[in-house]
């Protein structure tokens, strides 16, 4: 029986060439974007998944609460970890994950400045299973001075040799022995260890803090089986409070490891959570597979009258119908089977620019993990079925009388054709909707006023005894003519991340309490990063008071803590925040220190000079390779045991919008994908639908219809098709997007315009696609359609 189904199924493709190629060719391309997805949407899934334990792995996070409004913040305070392990029975594994500062890593004349430098505590390889290529990990991290590095930094500086034992001195003060080489991390970890330090070093060189108020590490924990998340949270809560000195209502709470990356927030809002896009593609994924079932429908019922008599006969010799249905359905799973293995051909070759494209490092030889190859036995056949129920309900249902009898009614398949159309171009123009919102709200983004000018200015990270030769080495190089400004600041200005509370002024309600976030910076900041004073003035050296010292100082703070304040006049108003007690001298206008994805929250700034870490050097326009060299040359001879390392703080604009600008791009290719697929199927239905009317419009002719006439009549029907899909879509596309806007703080407006655009363009596209085959039918002799055969 199969073998007969598969020998009909191969005679139908042959004997109707254009139309099976039509099917198979638009089920590949659905198939191929489904399968990308697929692909896509299992690597974001699969993060963390790869630890032995990572059912049991947790990150902790806290809700800090602010005049009533959470603030979400995924770190602790140091000091958390060794509580919880020891007062917390659920925990059977804890570790610390805490950036160190970096320095300049030295092995004999090799030199690099380490930005990704981690301390750790001992139980961090037993918990996680990042793989050691080079050492035990249950006693790598025993010795406080001993490192583990991953293996592109032992090639770094090791080159061949065999690191472990080797020495690593660190800013030419501290001597760090290396007892393990790290596997690179896979790239579906949340966590990408590079030079691991143990705790006790961080302690060493001043990046530990013990303050149970001071939230700047990753602490994650391992849960025994039966632990209940709740109780732990209560727990980690608990722990915190009987700590600290003051009452706080800040809620910790355990969240599982293998959800950070896509459920992972930070702030007041909630927003910007990664699963969105998951949902997105996965969205996509569903309606272009959709489009392309739709086309199989289609095309399998228009033809129905070219297999109404086998159908008859089949009945007359006994064929029931059931088993009729089996044969339609089967044969459709048959030719999705061979659309599956186009499609897989397709997926092997756009791979490599997928991954461009996506920024994933997906290989060939993940299509053959269990998980992909049961998806798409799922995939081939959902497809199939879905496909092919349509047509086979409705082809089995035919009477063999009225077959035979030539008298077939095609009303119902008609009216599916209509309806089936008008959903593959409600989904199109859905989707050409949201690639235009995506586009123009990524270049909003991106075009928006960041509040200072970020091009043509260098980030050059000072570590070790580069701070001491700060002052003198900026008098240097404000000699050369091409630079502009020289200043430093504890943060680069695309990146604030730290905040605190406990900001007081006069007159402030006792009980309201509000988050600020802060900075260091120098002299000639605002010059530097050419930030406009709205009221007051910048930090000068005329004002030696400006420098904080001891527990005195003076603020620069942005508009938005000014609104906040409510002072007028704001200049010299006190300030105490941070331990520093001083006047407000300046208001900076509102700048993103932050992705513009995010609100502008309260900004203030103060000069502690021990706590720079980034050098900012602006450039005239020109020459900057001239400029560069410069530089160098200063640093060589000022800082001869230090490599000259920079990057330009363009370089943080653009990573500000990579996720945004990957999945632009991915979204823009779908669609334009989906218009594919909808239009094979509309140029198929168009050309059996004129088919199909040939005498008509042979009589049309003849009676002195011209041929103008002749291609707005054919069209006309699929004109009004799109239209209505339009008044669908419209609708529907405003209130997804709507939501989808709410990720940003910063926004467009969704313009009618937009929608109009979308609308035209599908009617353009399907006008298009009709038109070849109604002007080849207009202008086709009427005597070949009339004659009798």
């Amino acid at each position: 029986m199969l073998r007969n189904y598969i020998k009909i199924m191969l005679r139908n493709i042959i004997n109707h060439k254009v139309y099976s190629l039509i099917n198979i060719f638009g089920l590949a391309l659905g198939l191929t974007c489904c399968l990308l997805i697929f692909l896509w949407v299992q690597d974001e899934l699969s993060y963390d998944k790869f630890h032995t334990y990572s059912a049991n792995l947790v990150r902790v996070e806290q809700d800090q609460v602010y005049s009533s409004r959470k603030y979400h913040v995924n770190v602790t305070p140091w000091p958390c970890v060794p509580a919880w392990a020891d007062e917390i029975p659920e925990v059977e594994g804890a570790t610390r994950y805490g950036w160190c500062g970096g320095g300049a890593f030295r092995n004999g004349e090799i030199s690099f400045i380490e930005n990704n430098v981690q301390a750790v505590d001992p139980d961090f390889f037993t918990i996680f299973d990042y793989r050691l290529i080079k050492g035990d990990r249950y006693t790598v991290m025993n010795d406080p001075y001993s490192v583990v590095i991953d293996e592109e930094t032992a090639l770094k500086y090791f080159g061949e040799e065999n690191p472990i034992g080797q020495v690593l001195l660190v800013d030419n003060e501290h001597s760090l022995k290396v007892t393990g080489v790290l596997e690179t991390a896979p790239q579906n970890s949340t966590i990408h260890p590079v030079i691991l330090v143990t705790i006790e070093f961080s302690k060493v060189l001043g990046r530990y803090n013990d303050g149970w108020g001071n939230n700047s590490i990753i602490s994650c924990l391992l849960l025994r089986d039966d632990a209940d998340l709740t109780e732990v949270d209560r727990k980690l809560t608990e722990v915190v409070s009987n700590n600290r000195d003051e009452e706080s209502a800040t809620q910790y709470m355990a969240a599982p490891l293998t959800r950070v990356h896509l459920h992972s927030y930070f702030g007041f809002s909630n927003s910007g959570q990664a699963i969105v896009y998951v949902y997105i593609f996965s969205l996509i994924a569903g309606f272009v597979l959709l489009i392309a079932c739709i086309n199989f429908m289609n095309l399998a019922t228009a033809r129905s009258a070219t297999r109404a008599r086998e159908i008859g006969i089949r009945k007359i010799v006994g064929a029931r119908r059931e088993n009729l249905i089996y044969q339609f359905i089967g044969e459709s799973i048959l030719l999705s089977f061979l659309a599956v293995l186009v499609s897989l051909v397709f997926v092997l070759l756009l791979l490599p620019v997928f991954n461009i494209i996506s920024g994933k490092l997906i290989e060939g030889s993940d299509l053959l993990q269990v998980d992909f190859l049961l998806g798409l036995v799922i995939i081939t056949l959902i497809t199939g079925i879905i496909a092919g129920s349509y047509p086979a309900l409705f082809l089995s249902a035919f009477k063999p009388v009225k077959v035979l009898k030539g008298n077939l009614s095609h009303g119902r398949s008609q009216i599916l054709r209509k309806v089936s159309v008008i959903i593959q171009f409600t989904l199109s123009i859905g989707l050409t909707i949201g690639t235009m919102v995506i586009y123009q709200q990524l270049n909003f983004m991106r075009s928006k006023d960041l509040g200072f000018e970020h091009e043509q200015v260098l980030s050059i990270g000072m570590r070790g005894d580069i701070k001491n030769s700060y002052a003198a080495f900026k008098q240097e190089l404000l000699q050369i003519p091409e630079i502009i400004a020289v200043s430093a600041s504890s943060h680069r200005p695309t990146n604030i991340g730290s905040n605190s509370s406990g900001a007081d002024w006069d007159g402030k309600d006792p009980d309201y309490s509000l988050i600020v976030g802060m900075s260091s910076v120098d002299f000639d900041y605002v010059e530097t990063m050419e930030i406009q004073m709205v009221a007051g003035r910048a930090f000068t050296p005329e004002f030696p008071s400006d420098v904080a010292n001891d527990s005195v100082g003076a603020f620069m703070i942005n508009e938005e803590f000014a609104k906040i304040i409510n002072k007028d006049p704001i200049v010299n108003e006190n300030l105490q925040f941070l331990g520093i007690e001083g006047p407000i001298v300046g208001v900076m206008r509102d700048f993103h220190f932050r992705p513009v994805r995010n609100e502008i929250e309260p900004l203030a700034v103060a000069i502690h000079p021990g706590r720079f870490n980034n050098m900012l050097v602006r450039l005239e326009q020109g020459d900057v390779s001239r400029s560069l060299d410069a530089i160098q040359n200063v640093w060589n001879r000022m800082l001869p045991n230090y490599p000259f390392e920079y990057r330009f703080l363009s370089e943080d604009f653009e990573m500000m919008y990579r996720v945004e600008n990957n999945m632009g791009q991915l979204v823009k290719y779908f669609t334009v994908l989906a218009i594919i697929i909808a239009c094979l199927g509309l140029f198929g239905l168009s050309s059996f639908s004129t088919e199909q009317r040939m005498k008509e419009i042979g009589i049309r002719k003849v009676l002195g219809a011209s041929s103008s006439n002749l291609v707005l009549l054919l069209t006309s029907q699929f004109t009004k098709w799109v239209l209505i899909s339009c008044v669908i879509a419209f609708p529907a596309a405003y209130f997804v997007l709507q939501r989808y806007l709410q990720n940003y703080a910063y926004r467009i407006n969704l313009d009618v315009s937009i929608f109009l655009m979308a609308g035209t363009l599908a009617l353009l596209v399907a006008l298009i696609t009709v038109s070849f085959q109604s002007i080849k039918a207009a202008l086709a002799n009427p005597v070949n359609s009339l004659k009798y055969e």
